[in-house]
């Protein structure tokens, strides 16, 4: 069971961590999906930057340790201390974070339009370090591009309804490679797999239409999936490929 990383020292070791909350925001995995929004909406103190020109809310107790990741921050008892990051995130930056009372309710924007339910405060306020310009144009040009990726293909596929029908329809298996994340990884695979939008959401230019999902969806495995990117190839092709190559 992988430990509890060390506290953070660096920038750039902070940003790989933001770049890590964004992939899990846009991840195919609805676990993953669903405790990033937890974090979210239980944190307190948060660095604000900017994602797809949008402000983003990072929680300090999760990216205040190194290369975190959601299995091991949920593990119970495991050393996490809130007041060692923000300490940590406070020395890193340069100042301290700060209650902003338009950029708490920016966040609470942030967490209708997600899904999340924010925590009461109570007796508490949450506060804020804002990255500024030259940090939030330092993380989209260095450290976003990985989770761009995963945007890429899973970003608008937030509709859970309409990928449970799809996987319940088509099965959790790749469609195109017969690959079974259970079968193979057992229950570290279970329920895991990508969904394809077989005609691509930019196509519809940001405008927000209804899902069918037994023709317009498809589960697909990463490797798979990326090659469907890629190559811009149908699904039939990729499967005639995948077939010639195994005989």
């Amino acid at each position: 069971m992988k430990k509890l990383g060390r506290i953070i020292i660096s920038v750039s070791e902070l940003m790989e961590n933001l770049s890590q909350i964004d992939a899990y925001l846009s991840d195919d995995n609805e676990e993953h999906y669903n405790n990033v929004r937890k974090l979210i909406g239980n944190g307190i103190d948060f660095v604000v930057y900017k994602s797809r020109g949008d402000n983003h809310f990072a929680p300090s107790r999760f990216i205040g340790y190194l290369q975190n990741d959601i299995i091991t921050h949920f593990i119970k008892n495991n050393g996490k201390h809130g007041s060692k990051t923000t300490q940590a995130i406070n020395k890193i930056l340069g100042y301290t974070c700060e209650y902003d009372k338009s950029i708490d309710k920016e966040y609470l924007v942030f967490c209708k339009k997600n899904g999340i339910i924010p925590r009461k405060m109570i007796k508490r306020k949450r506060k804020f370090w804002i990255l500024d310009n030259d940090s939030n144009t330092r993380y989209e040009n260095e450290y976003y591009e990985g989770a761009k990726q995963q945007v890429l293909v899973n970003k608008y596929e937030r509709n859970p309804i309409a990928r449970k029908m799809c996987i319940q329809k088509y099965g959790c298996i790749c469609n195109i490679c017969q690959f079974d994340f259970e079968k193979e990884y057992g229950e570290l695979g279970k329920d895991f797999i990508h969904v394809h939008h077989i005609t691509p959401i930019s196509e519809n230019k940001g405008k927000s239409y209804k899902v069918d999902y037994e023709n317009a969806l498809i589960p697909v495995c990463p490797n798979c999936h990326a090659i469907l990117h890629r190559s811009n190839i149908s699904i039939d092709t990729l499967k005639d490929i995948v077939r010639k190559n195994r005989r």
